[in-house]
């Protein structure tokens, strides 16, 4: 309740029947793609799914129904047609995946699924620093190696060059997804964030470049999926030894 008495309430419906939500804030309105929970929470009645919102938090999303049945504003008996249409719809979607959609290099159609994100986030670059030839930035208590998309998928002799450049002052903020693998964070920095979509993504062919694992029809458009590891492996490759990668560099000049 605020100050003056007033309560903020949100007008919400479950099975034909509106009820009122109180809530203590209103903040915003957002376009968001709801994600399964995880086996351990989807026993909760209380919540429908989980996104990722555009700071890079993850949010809960609430089942109006299953509010409304705790309540006891809608009876189990009542909505039990609708909850077996919901029954056959879930069954239907886990048939699907969620994917991050992003620009890479050459504008082209990039994807990785959703899950194997931790967040997404924007640093300004001035939190970009050189530790030999590897961008990295401090993040969270921790050094966090930024891996170049579009250094990772050079042929390798434009990659020994770009591996020695810092990033340009004047630029924008850069776009970081925030990724683990093998115990280990790493960020990888994209041209741009297109949209979370979700799709079953059968239709698939032969990837025509290293660190993809194939190209796929996401969203009707045809979409390159990423392979983390062989990405990782090709910026540990290009990083180990930063002096010999120097040398090669001015060799290739």
């Amino acid at each position: 309740m605020q100050r003056d008495g007033a309560v903020n309430i949100v007008v919400v419906r479950a099975d034909e029947r509106r009820f009122g939500l109180v809530v203590d804030q209103i903040n915003d309105t957002e376009e968001i793609v709801v994600k399964p929970l995880r086996k351990q929470l989807k026993t909760v009645k209380t919540f429908a799914g989980s996104s990722i919102m555009g700071d890079g938090k993850v949010a809960l999303i609430l089942d109006v129904l299953g509010l409304a049945q705790r309540a006891g504003v809608v009876t189990e008996t009542h909505d039990r047609n609708t909850a077996e249409n919901t029954t056959e719809a879930l069954a239907a979607a886990t048939e699907k995946q969620t994917f991050l959609l992003f620009a890479g290099p050459g504008d082209s159609r990039m994807a990785i699924p959703l899950s194997t994100l931790a967040r997404l986030e924007e640093f300004p670059v001035a939190q970009v620093e050189m530790s030999g030839s590897q961008w990295v930035a401090q993040y969270r208590g921790q050094i966090l190696p930024l891996v170049r998309l579009n250094v990772a998928l050079e042929e390798r002799r434009n990659k020994l060059r770009a591996l020695q450049a810092p990033p340009t002052l004047d630029s924008g903020p850069i776009q970081v997804l925030v990724l683990n693998h093998d115990g280990r964070s790493f960020g990888l920095v994209v041209d741009r964030i297109l949209d979370i979509v979700e799709d079953q993504a059968e239709v698939r062919s032969a990837a025509t470049r290293a660190s993809v694992l194939y190209s796929v029809v996401i969203a009707d458009r045809v979409t390159e999926l990423l392979d983390i590891p062989a990405i990782l492996r090709s910026a540990e490759a290009s990083t180990t030894r930063p002096g010999l990668a120097t040398k090669s560099a001015e060799v290739a000049n």
